[in-house]
């Protein structure tokens, strides 16, 4: 539904609960014959150009219901970012599952949306999974846990003292990175700028569900884009950025909009493995072109018929209003076309690619 900004969590810290792509067999609700959600769309101010989100009430999330499902489904695809509010209690791993996965009833393989989890660790005969910036949650392992610090005590399943590894632009921007004193003030980055797909073998899920824990308190800290231009915006600590598709392909120029109307992008297959020794732009939307990638011989066995290639701009299923959906890092093929009938032309030189996906 949107695409995705992380920015760095560099206040005080906090934990989120983050589901990405549900699979699996088992997610029926129970059966209701009306919905009580109300929407009221979020209010923005005169000189903003957002027109997305919106506020549900009326809808404990514990207790879903199939009316209720349907009644978000049709707020979410018209408005694009949903945030509930008045919740009665915290939204279980499971019912946080169950509400994601229902977006996804055809995909039944059970998993994360980036691919199988590595073994992290063991406490008391459980084994988790995941990574130290993204571990899974034993009782519902599609729930990844985000954030910086130390989990509360008995939470799911961790071991005591059980710390997760914030992000942080050092291990992936490209130098110079900012200052330990700018930071210390309040100064910031986008990490990165994306949308939550595998982009090899694993389709990308529809919706994304991100949970507020516990959040940083604080002053807003100042996010810069360090592309040249100056720009810089104030957010919340800790913050996720959302970015509507249908806005970004609106202001392209024209002849690049009908280019992104008609053309593919193929992505790298292990595209995340494929980046973890490059650097990012400064602004995390697209990689330095260093020749730093890991070559195919050093990634996983790699299967042709799994690498993926999608269009540029996707069709919203209920609205049909039409949203840019590109993910500039893992871009390594162009197949571009003007027109539907026009000529189509590859390009598959990273440096020209990235020129592409940075305009």
């Amino acid at each position: 539904m949107v695409v995705e900004a992380l920015t760095e969590v560099i206040a005080p810290e906090g934990v989120k609960a983050r589901l990405i792509a549900t699979k699996q067999s088992d997610i029926s609700l129970p059966h209701a014959e009306k919905s009580n959600g109300r929407i009221v769309p979020l209010k923005h101010s005169a000189e903003s150009k957002v027109d997305f989100g919106a506020e549900i009430y009326g809808i404990d999330l514990n207790k879903l219901t199939d009316a209720d499902f349907d009644f978000v489904s049709d707020a979410l695809h018209k408005h694009k970012v949903l945030i509930f509010k008045e919740q009665p209690e915290m939204l279980k791993p499971q019912q946080q599952y169950l509400l994601t996965a229902n977006f996804d009833p055809e995909e039944t393989t059970g998993g994360f949306a980036h691919g199988a989890d590595p073994y992290l660790t063991s406490y008391n005969n459980v084994n988790i999974y995941g990574i130290q910036s993204r571990p899974a949650i034993p009782v519902q392992p599609q729930v990844h846990i985000l954030g910086r610090g130390e989990v509360p005590e008995g939470h799911y399943q961790f071991p005591p003292g059980f710390k997760v590894k914030g992000i942080d632009h050092h291990d992936f921007h490209l130098p110079p990175h900012i200052a330990k004193e700018d930071r210390e003030k309040g100064a910031s980055r986008f990490y990165q700028w994306h949308w939550d797909a595998a982009l090899y073998n694993i389709p990308p899920p529809r919706v994304g569900c991100l949970l507020a824990v516990k959040t940083p308190k604080g002053p807003d800290v100042t996010v810069r884009w360090e592309d040249g231009t100056g720009t810089e915006m104030k957010i919340p600590p800790g913050a996720t950025a959302y970015v509507a598709g249908s806005r970004a392909l609106d202001v392209l120029d024209e002849e690049t909009r009908q280019v992104a109307l008609h053309s593919r992008i193929e992505y790298a297959p292990h595209a995340f493995k494929w980046m973890s020794t490059a650097h990012s732009a400064r602004l995390g939307h697209i990689l330095e072109t260093e020749d730093l990638e890991l070559p195919r011989e050093k990634l996983p066995p790699i299967d042709e018929s799994k690498i993926c290639i999608y269009p540029m701009v996707w069709t919203n299923p209920k609205t049909g209003e039409k949203s840019l959906q590109v993910h500039g890092q893992g871009a390594v093929k162009l197949y571009l076309k003007s027109s539907p009938e026009g000529e189509e032309k590859i390009i598959d030189d990273l440096k020209e690619v990235r020129a592409f996906m940075n305009k």
